[in-house]
């Protein structure tokens, strides 16, 4: 009985030692896992809130849907010469300032249509089909075709929507965003006034592409429930 008892306490030590070092390589690894999960969800927020940045000046003013900015109808190419104003009076980089534009007697921006043109081909990747005034609900872009230029005034404006990206679906060098559009209304406090999760007043689906230039937009459609493509990766 007393050498079972001996055997018995001979491998005692080093099985407990074996356990520790499973315990510590388990929470080590645990750690790992933890870690690369909060690298992964780091990287995604950054992800979305560099697209989020790029869509503001865009989702602004909630341009119709379009398959390509050469689909899209006469009547509607106003918005996407307002979206370019947008751009070049609201840069999307963060510290930049919008470049210097003279002024005429009236207060308003002389924007060069040279500029809207060029701007109008970095984010729709063609060529504005013509230059036009642009009518808001609450201000008139006017376009001086003897300056050759669009009187923008500098007054502010209420945002209609701004954008939040719930998915990210890439395939080479397109990216299509589900994004929500958020109303300034749907910004809500509860009765303690803390600010709730707010709804989306709807949900579109944004195909962008990486030039060289920086990001171009594809298309803007309607949710239509449409899966991955072949060789699609999804970011949630």
């Amino acid at each position: 009985m007393e050498q079972r008892r001996r055997r018995a306490h001979r491998w005692a030590f080093p099985l407990g030692v074996l356990l520790v070092v499973l315990a510590v390589v388990g929470a080590a690894t645990l750690t790992r896992l933890a870690a690369g999960e909060i690298r992964q969800q780091f990287s995604h927020a950054k992800e979305k809130e560099y697209y989020e940045k790029f869509l503001a000046n865009i989702v602004v003013h909630d341009p119709d849907p379009f398959d390509s900015a050469e689909s899209v109808p006469m009547q509607n190419v106003p918005q996407l010469l307002d979206i370019c104003l947008w751009f070049i009076t609201n840069p999307e980089d963060e510290g930049s300032t919008p470049e210097e534009l003279p002024m005429d007697d009236d207060g308003n921006l002389m924007v060069p249509k040279e500029m809207v043109a060029a701007t109008y081909r970095r984010i729709f990747g063609t060529d504005p089909p013509t230059h036009m005034n642009v009518e808001g609900s609450d201000f008139d872009f006017l376009y001086d075709e003897e300056a050759q230029c669009y009187r923008v005034p500098v007054t502010g404006s209420l945002a209609i929507y701004t954008p939040r990206v719930k998915d990210i679906k890439k395939t080479g060098n397109s990216t299509e965003l589900t994004v929500e559009y958020l109303a300034y209304n749907d910004f809500k406090l509860d009765e303690r006034g803390t600010p709730l999760e707010p709804e989306a007043s709807k949900v579109m689906h944004i195909t962008l592409y990486e030039t060289a230039e920086g990001l171009r937009v594809g298309s803007i459609r309607q949710i239509t429930g449409v899966g991955l493509a072949p060789g699609a990766t999804q970011i949630n």
